[in-house]
This record gives C-alpha cells, sequence and structure tokens, in this order.
C-alpha cells in the first residue's frame, strides 16, 4: 500500500515555524531525508512535493526571520551607540542631571565628578563612538569606545554599560557603570612632574578601587 512519507508532513510543520533557527534546519534535513527514503522505496512512499514543500518553507521563513533578526540587531546596535554618545557628552559638559544614565551605585560621587571634567573639558562634543564587545550576563554588558573633541584636545573614553530592559518598550537601554578618559596633559602638569614622560593623564569614574580591579576597564595601550 502506497503512503505519504511521515517525514514529508515532519519537514512541513518544521517549515512552518522555521522562524526558529534550530527548526529551519530541521526542516532542511527531514525533508532532504524525505526525499532518499521516497526515492528508495520502491514505490511504496509518495510525497515528495509535500517534502519539497517543507524545505522551501524551511529556507523562505528561515531567511527572512534571519534577516529581519540582523536588521534589529543592527538597529538596537545603533541606538545603544546613540544613547551612551548622549550620556557621556551629558555627564562631561556638566548643566545636566545626566543621574538617569548611570547605575545607582554612581549616584553618590556623579556630581563632584561632572564640575570636575565640566572644568577640565567642556565644552565636550563626541566625534566618534564604537561599540567593541558585549558580555554576556544577567543584566548583559557593552563596551564603547568614543573620540571625545574637548577644549584641552582630543580625548579617548572607554565606557562599560549595563543593558537594562525598559519595561516601556521591551528593549534594552544602556545605563553607565564605569567610564575611564585618556585625556592629553596640560603644560602645567608636564612642568610639576617632570619624572613623568606621558603624554596623557587618565581620570576614571567611579574612582579606582585597586580591590575592585574587575570592575574597571582594561587600560589601551
Amino acid at each position: 500500500m502506497v503512503r505519504t512519507d511521515p517525514l514529508a508532513w515532519i519537514a512541513v510543520g518544521l517549515g512552518a515555524v522555521a522562524c526558529c533557527p534550530v527548526a529551519a534546519l530541521g526542516g532542511l534535513l527531514t525533508g532532504a531525508l524525505s526525499l532518499i527514503r521516497i526515492r528508495r522505496s520502491g514505490g511504496l512512499l509518495r510525497g515528495s512535493r509535500v517534502a519539497w514543500l517543507g524545505i522551501a518553507l524551511s529556507l523562505l521563513i528561515g531567511g527572512v526571520s534571519l534577516l529581519v533578526a540582523d536588521r534589529l540587531q543592527a538597529t538596537q546596535s545603533a541606538g545603544n551607540v546613540s544613547d551612551v554618545r548622549s550620556a557621556v557628552e551629558q555627564t562631561l559638559s556638566g548643566g545636566f542631571d545626566a543621574s538617569a544614565w548611570w547605575v545607582p551605585d554612581a549616584h553618590a560621587g556623579l556630581p563632584d565628578f561632572q564640575r570636575e571634567m565640566s572644568a577640565l573639558l567642556a565644552p565636550v562634543k563626541v566625534d566618534a563612538t564604537t561599540q567593541t564587545e558585549t558580555l554576556i550576563g544577567n543584566p548583559p554588558m557593552s563596551r564603547f569606545r568614543l573620540v571625545l573633541k574637548t577644549r584641552s584636545g582630543d580625548a579617548i573614553a572607554s565606557v562599560d554599560a549595563l543593558l537594562i530592559t525598559d519595561w516601556s518598550t521591551w528593549l534594552p537601554s544602556p545605563r553607565l557603570r564605569s567610564i575611564e578618559i585618556a585625556m592629553p596633559r596640560s603644560a602645567s602638569e608636564a612642568a610639576s612632574d617632570t619624572a613623568d614622560t606621558a603624554k596623557t593623564t587618565t581620570v576614571r569614574f567611579p574612582r579606582f578601587d585597586p580591590r575592585k580591579a574587575g570592575a574597571t576597564l582594561p587600560r589601551d595601550d
């Protein structure tokens, strides 16, 4: 008795939910296996069209889902970069309450840090921002590198930001955890410390604590 190969229907079912990558791969494999089984059955199995339908659904739905996911990820990444850019500019320029951009643990010393940076650097303009890596965790954390234009010259900032879910949009929103700024040394600093030939000085916030070295960013060599 001729019957339709069950694997062909399984391929169709997996192809219908191929928005999940595992289902898409399963639809392709079971569809191909079904075609092999039908060809070798000597006419006892049928369902080649059903198997091809499963393969087609897996390719179509899986491919579209992959493109949509990639576009969403790119959009979210661009949004994170824009938010971190705004957060750093508001933090360093002074005149703004930037606490909303920071994790609660950093709020206590933030006003003093803002006043210090405003006196040293303001006005500050972020010239370029790059998301260098994302670390998996709960919540996940991303690292950013920013090129700053300041009245003291160009500076480089490295930022750790936790990606906290905004429940009003269900999207992750960055909250700054730490910042490290390498800025040019002024002539007065260089004259007062002739033993130090470094051309830059580094400022960190929250203040560097050797006992919590893991909570700060590694310095760029």
